[in-house]
């Protein structure tokens, strides 16, 4: 009876230790998977972006984690918050990007954690825009045809400079409150020949009316060119910049570093304009995008 008695207590001690060791295995198992298989917070505006038009991507990271996204053949510029938690990134389509589903690569520094997603780009009818010019402003002689190829390579080489590091931060502001007077995307029929469709957006407003910046940048380019009249281009890095036509004045120089909303010209009717108004391009990764839909997009970075 005494055998059987000290048997069985020998097994509770048994079964105790063994309980306790695999309860502490267990946990030392979830810390390591926990660790090594950390998903981020991943957060899309949309799925489906319309061509001439972006979409926010958002990440939530560990600290000492950072991200790297790629989307048709280009590295996305993600922009951190202050604690390096909360990384965003524009997606962009250009305005004439072929419809289709494209992936979306994820990955997480310096851990193995990468994921592939879909994005699909639609197809968008932005209609026709019909405007009758002066003569003189749209068949052009020798010397005019010879300034407008250069000042359009001038153009060109700004606005395929190599990305800067990112300078913008939370939303793009709009810089003159007024009415839409030219849509983006539009096709162009000028004296009724097709022209190139509208890549920016025309935003009506009085002679003089202060022009701010959409977000903190850099001037890359104050320029006074044939068709778009005193023109201002700021690089907002992370392949973003931004362009202001048709001013009657630019207000800051060459290199300069501005920050959001500080006025930076004044709305003209310069080059090729029927009247005041300000012509605003947008370029996120080279697309021609809608920078008005960039105004509305980025609030979404500024949402939890």
């Amino acid at each position: 009876m005494e055998e059987k008695i000290h048997n069985r207590e020998e097994w509770g001690r048994w079964k105790s230790r063994t309980g306790i060791l695999l309860i502490a295995t267990g946990i030392l198992l979830l810390g390591i998977v926990d660790r090594a298989f950390s998903f981020p917070r991943i957060q899309f505006s949309s799925q489906l972006i319309s061509q001439g038009e972006l979409a926010v991507v958002k990440l939530g990271l560990k600290e000492g984690e950072t991200p790297l996204v790629r989307w048709l053949d280009r590295e996305v510029s993600m922009v951190p918050n202050d604690q390096k938690t909360t990384w965003c990134g524009f997606l962009a389509a250009d305005l004439k990007a072929e419809p289709g589903r494209y992936p979306l690569l994820v990955k997480v520094l310096p851990g193995p954690w990468e994921q592939t997603f879909e994005m699909t780009v639609a197809k968008k009818d932005r209609g026709v825009r019909r405007l009758k010019l002066p003569k003189e402003k749209v068949d052009l002689d020798a010397a005019t045809l010879e300034r407008v190829k250069t000042e359009a390579a001038v153009m060109g080489e700004v606005l395929s400079a190599p990305p800067a590091s990112p300078l913008w931060r939370g939303r793009f502001l709009s810089p003159v409150e007024g009415e839409i007077v030219g849509s983006f995307g539009q096709a162009s029929v000028i004296n009724d020949s097709p022209r190139s469709p509208h890549s920016g957006v025309d935003l009506k407003a009085s002679l003089g009316t202060p022009v701010l910046a959409m977000n903190h940048g850099k001037v890359v380019l104050v320029a006074d060119q044939f068709f778009t009249g005193i023109s201002l281009v700021i690089d907002h890095g992370g392949a973003v910049q931004s362009m202001y036509f048709h001013l009657d004045k630019v207000l800051v120089n060459q290199d300069d570093q501005v920050k959001k909303g500080q006025v930076v010209g004044l709305v003209g009717s310069t080059g090729r304009a029927s009247g005041p108004h300000l012509h605003l391009g947008v370029r996120v990764n080279s697309a021609r995008v809608d920078p008005l839909q960039l105004t509305l997009v980025s609030e979404t970075m500024e949402q939890p």
